[in-house]
């Protein structure tokens, strides 16, 4: 029998053991092999199994304990608006950040697990390593745009800046009702039916109308010898009475509503802001709602409501008369005259 140092020289480590026990050198031979590449191998792809399994496990748990506590943060929502659609929301987020989470966990350890397969086969890793390198310059300077975007969809996902049926203002004229979002870019559809699609990178701010709460802002324009304590009263009355209606009553929010009073003076009359709280994206059919109640109280009331024809039967003869004053030798034109606005035929 051979020296079994000598024999199993780079015949892999259980060769010895067995060459010792049997004599046998050829059943040395195949076993030193088998534990020096397939069952190395098989180690490898082991390990990379139950590391992958347990990433994937504790993802999980951490994408159900976001499920739980998600939006509650400073108790931004108001517990009339928790509902089941809410939930549904926070549920999907979360699964798609957990599922998302997953897959990064998957290619990692199959990169690590590949790395080393190959080093145990005896390609050499500072070669592939160059070559993904170059590759990798390349494929940065060409889809640099997609990372951005792929980066940019991960935090909008995270952060729940927006979700689908969100209206939100992703810069003019992109503004509208979310339908799809994805890692790579946001589909949204406006008040026209355009359907306009975003890049996540492309969005450096974008503003949710409709996020936890909303709020509807009513203004109304009357004339200046309007009694604007009654007005503010009607307003606050229509408000209380929209409380109080069984249709209604669900969509808005527990505060009564606000009456700022005069927000604004100008040349077509005095403007009276209220605003109410609501539910999510209810705020545009409590506006529709209230405006017309509040119509309905004011022709009750006898309030007046400013319009533009009344601004400009108001504004003509000071128009006029400045005119006369800044140019007091102009003269209108005769009817022998024609006027230099006027269109003449040709002869």
């Amino acid at each position: 029998m051979s020296d079994p140092a000598v024999y199993c020289d780079g015949r892999g480590w259980a060769c010895t053991s067995v060459l010792e026990a049997t004599g046998n050198e050829r059943l040395a031979a195949i076993v030193g092999w088998i534990s020096e590449k397939p069952l190395t191998l098989a180690v490898i792809v082991l390990l990379a199994w139950i590391a992958n399994r347990i990433l994937r496990r504790l993802i999980q748990r951490s994408g159900d304990r976001m499920m739980v506590k998600a939006d509650q943060i400073g108790d931004a929502m108001p517990n009339s608006f928790r509902r089941e659609e809410s939930a549904g929301r926070l549920a999907a987020r979360g699964e798609a950040v957990s599922t998302v989470a997953r897959s990064i966990a998957t290619a990692v350890v199959v990169l690590g697990a590949s790395a080393a397969i190959l080093s145990e086969l005896g390609v050499s890793l500072a070669a592939l390593l160059a070559s993904a390198g170059v590759i990798g310059i390349a494929l940065g300077f060409g889809a640099q745009n997609l990372v951005r975007d792929m980066l940019a969809g991960w935090f909008i996902v995270v952060e729940d800046r927006y979700g689908v049926g969100d209206n939100i203002d992703a810069g003019a004229p992109a503004i509208g009702v979310v339908e799809r979002i994805t890692l790579r870019s946001t589909r949204l559809r406006d008040i026209n039916g355009i359907v306009w699609h975003v890049d996540n990178g492309e969005v450096a701010r974008v503003g949710n109308r409709t996020q936890n709460w909303s709020r509807a802002v009513i203004d109304v324009v009357v004339t200046p010898q309007t009694d604007v304590d009654l007005a503010c009263q009607l307003l606050e009355q229509v408000g209380l009475e929209m409380r109080e209606d069984p249709q209604w009553a669900p969509h808005l929010a527990e505060d009564p509503p606000h009456v700022l009073g005069v927000y604004s003076m100008d040349p077509t009359g005095v403007t009276l802001r209220v605003h109410q709280d609501t539910e999510p994206s209810s705020q545009f059919a409590v506006e529709r709602e209230y405006r017309k109640r509040v119509l309905a109280q004011f022709e009750s009331a006898g309030i007046v409501q400013a319009s533009v024809s009344q601004l400009t039967l108001r504004s003509q003869p000071v128009a006029q008369a400045d005119l006369h004053t800044e140019n007091p030798t102009e003269t209108s034109p005769t009817r022998d005259e024609p006027s230099s606005r006027g269109s003449t035929e040709p002869t």
